[in-house]
């Protein structure tokens, strides 16, 4: 997403790839899944919103300060509308698609 500059999430070259997953968290990169309510999820297997923190975030959207309060958090965590969960292995499978957005 263009949000994130370059990415969030790739593969480590040492493990096989699991069909279907997306990867891990890149170094540097803070990852939560959170429900409705912005809970975080601890469970494996249960869905909800990625959000990503990290140096390689954007600042906010030029000249659209709601379209940035919509998918920023105060602290730092970018909404990433995508609805995902981790495997046993901590891998990211992404499912669904929770909003769209449009700037």
């Amino acid at each position: 997403m263009t949000e994130i500059t370059c990415s969030a999430i790739g593969w480590d070259p040492n493990v096989p790839n699991k069909s279907g997953a997306i990867g891990e968290l890149n170094p540097n990169i803070e990852g939560k899944i959170v429900d409705e309510d912005d809970k975080e999820i601890m469970e494996r297997g249960q869905r909800g919103e990625l959000w990503v923190r990290g140096p390689n975030v954007m600042k906010g959207y030029w000249r659209k300060p709601e379209a940035t309060r919509e998918t920023l958090t105060k602290d730092g965590w970018l909404k990433t509308g995508d609805v995902v969960f981790r495997d046993e292995d901590g891998l990211i499978y992404v499912v669904d698609r929770k909003k769209v957005t449009v700037v």
